[in-house]
């Protein structure tokens, strides 16, 4: 894995992106946020954190209206050099204008971080949604959802007990470019080069680091280095093995697509595909981390395993951020079980990583009996039988990675006829949960 030097001397790529141009990003990227496969209130959750999302790469963009800002990489050397020139509006003017034209009244502890983030470039325009909790119910937790969490903790508690007896090695040191170079060993696909963007937020308000943004060399990935309090070990997992697999994912979809951002693997549908094979590349390290004897990866690996089966709606240990989108928080216990079994769902991801990714699986499995029981009874679970509203199928009439999620419980809401629908940047803005790209 390269890290690409940011804006700065002899720093390859451009020095600044054109104010037009990031507002014309901002607008695609909130406008592919808003088409989610949910319906009512769940959908008005799932809007107001993708909004959330694209006010990061609006603060890398526009800077965030003081001093820290702007892109990072070994030729850095000025804090506060924004990407985008003041030569018009820019990102969050972009930002602004989608929220303005479809509106969310309200979006729970999702409109609180979007605001925040939008605070700190200004005051917060009156149409954003507000703090209150979505209006309407949200949909229940799938009782094939509550089996494969309980498979997957399982497994966390599996690979927790062979940590035990393995070696504990030391985290690497807080440096993002030092822990995905760690991953790489791991990750069936790894990309090669990328940006690194110093961002003024912590993690909490970040949450999603990585990202597609105009202007940059390659693929166009990014990753946001920001200050987190998590363990040294948890930040290297997260950062090494979870995000590096995203940036695999989105250098993988660059080379099919153009333009490069927003890539449909960072919203809506394509974010599910994302997660799913993020953590199904979770899991495989987990047992090449088994087989390698490093035994405080496989802790951690098998922690995390644990947490993301236990923090579903009406869980044992309940997310706050997931109360209202069960279907996003579905997806990193099922998703990644259809993508290791090579269920329809994993048709959606380019054929180069699926095929790396089943490579390494079967021989993880060959060589830790553990690995082969727990993917045997996953294939079980997720055989073809499963036909629920989370199930992962390619559009009609789009190239093979492009999903389309088709959810039978959770509807979209009818936008309406389609020359009544706002538009933006010449952009038809619409709630539907049909063909996203």
């Amino acid at each position: 894995m390269g890290e690409v030097r940011g804006p700065g001397v002899d720093a390859p790529g451009p020095l600044h992106v054109a104010a037009p141009v990031a507002r014309a990003w901002a607008v695609a990227a909130a406008t592919a946020a808003v088409r989610v496969p949910a319906g009512n209130a769940e959908a008005d959750a799932w809007t107001a954190r993708g909004w959330a999302d694209v006010a990061v790469g609006c603060i890398a963009l526009d800077g965030a209206g003081f001093a820290g800002s702007g892109l990072a990489g070994p030729g850095f050397t000025s804090p506060d050099r924004r990407m985008a020139r003041r030569d018009g509006p820019g990102a969050f003017s972009g930002l602004d204008e989608v929220i303005r034209s479809i509106r969310v009244e309200s979006g729970g502890p999702h409109a609180a971080r979007l605001r925040q983030l939008r605070r700190l470039a200004g005051p917060v325009p009156a149409w954003y949604p507000d703090t209150r909790p979505v209006a309407g119910p949200i949909r229940g937790v799938r009782e094939i959802v509550w089996r494969a969490a309980d498979l997957v903790a399982d497994f966390g508690e599996q690979l927790r007990a062979a940590a035990a007896g393995l070696p504990y090695e030391t985290a690497c040191p807080l440096i993002s470019v030092r822990q995905l170079a760690w991953g790489v060993r791991y990750r069936p696909s790894p990309s090669e080069a990328h940006v690194t963007l110093r961002l003024p937020v912590n993690r909490r308000l970040a949450r999603r680091t990585w990202m597609c943004l105009p202007g940059l060399p390659g693929s166009g990935t990014a990753i946001a280095e920001v200050p987190s309090t998590a363990a040294p070990m948890e930040q290297q997992i997260w950062r090494g093995i979870h995000e590096g697999a995203h940036l695999d994912h989105l250098s993988s979809l660059a080379r099919l697509r153009r333009p490069l951002a927003p890539s449909p693997g960072e919203f809506g549908a394509g974010l599910l595909v994302a997660e799913s094979y993020a953590m199904a590349v979770e899991i495989l390290a987990a047992v090449e981390c088994v087989l390698a004897g490093e035994g405080h990866a496989v802790w951690q690996l098998g922690a995390g395993l644990i947490e993301r089966a236990t923090r579903l709606p009406g869980g044992s240990n309940p997310a706050e951020e997931f109360t209202d989108l069960p279907t996003l928080a579905e997806v990193y216990v099922l998703g990644p079980l259809q993508v290791l079994s090579g269920a329809p769902a994993s048709a959606v991801l380019p054929a180069e990583l699926i095929r790396s990714l089943h490579d390494r699986w079967r021989a993880a499995c060959a060589a830790y009996p553990p690995a082969a029981a727990f993917g045997a009874r996953a294939a079980e679970l997720v055989g073809p039988a499963d036909t629920g509203p989370s199930r992962l199928t390619p559009c009609k009439n789009s190239p093979s990675w492009v999903p389309e999620l088709t959810p039978r419980a959770s509807a979209g809401r009818d936008p309406g006829p389609s020359h009544l629908a706002p538009q933006v940047g010449g952009l038809t803005l619409s709630r539907s949960a049909g063909n996203l790209y």
